[in-house]
Formats: C-alpha cells, sequence, structure tokens
C-alpha cells in the first residue's frame, strides 16, 4: 500500500513534470523563426555584409567576363539569400560603366560555401 508520503511526493513529481512540460512548450513558440529552405531572407545592412559584398563583386567581376564588359562594382545596395543546396544572393548591385555612369543591377548568384564554388545565375540591369 503507498503510505500518504508517497502519494505526495508522486503527485509532486507528476505536477513537476507538467510544469516543466508546460515551459518548454512556451520557450519553443517564443523562439524567433528559423529560415525555411527556398524561403528568402533580407540581409539586414547588405552594404556592410563582408558575405554579400563578396558575392556583388564576383557577380559584376563574372558578367564582365562572360559579357565582354567593364562594369565596375561600386556597392551592394540590397540583398536576400535563400537556402537551398547551397545559397542563393539574390543582390542589388550599384555599378558603373565606362562612363563613370551609375546603374543598378540585380544579380542572383549560386554559393556552394563547401566546396567553394560560386556560380553566377542571373545578371539583368533594373529599370530607373
Amino acid at each position: 500500500m503507498i503510505s500518504m508520503k508517497q502519494h505526495y511526493f508522486l503527485l509532486l513529481s507528476l505536477l513537476s513534470l507538467l510544469f516543466l512540460s508546460a515551459c518548454f512548450s512556451a520557450l519553443a513558440t517564443s523562439r524567433p523563426p528559423v529560415a525555411l529552405g527556398g524561403r528568402w531572407t533580407h540581409i539586414k545592412d547588405a552594404h556592410k555584409n563582408l558575405r554579400a559584398v563578396a558575392t556583388g563583386e564576383f557577380a559584376v567581376k563574372e558578367y564582365n567576363k562572360q559579357s565582354g564588359t567593364n562594369l565596375t562594382f561600386v556597392q551592394v545596395v540590397k540583398g536576400d539569400t535563400q537556402v537551398v543546396d547551397g545559397t542563393n544572393f539574390r543582390l542589388v548591385l550599384a555599378v558603373e560603366d565606362e562612363k563613370s555612369k551609375k546603374m543598378d543591377y540585380e544579380a542572383i548568384v549560386w554559393e556552394d560555401i563547401h566546396r567553394r564554388y560560386r556560380n553566377l545565375t542571373s545578371f539583368r540591369a533594373l529599370l530607373q
């Protein structure tokens, strides 16, 4: 037979487990959302983000190589990332042409950081 002391101990243990379960459940729902694969996430202060800047410089250099142009990278205006099998960067870049005319371009670059590989997927002038 269970003594009164054991009965209270068992009840207290069950209540403690219920309380801890409620606490962990509340913690799990209060976390900031995790970036899901396929969803674009804004890069805060993209013009200062070293990885975004390096990717923007790569995009301009690669576009020049592919198209025979001579654009000069100025800065990253804004950007987003997308987690896929690697990372897609969607960047708006300020560039200058040979006549020092500033223009904005949208570049999409896929990066596989583990293989240290980047691929320029798209590079197009934005209407101004």
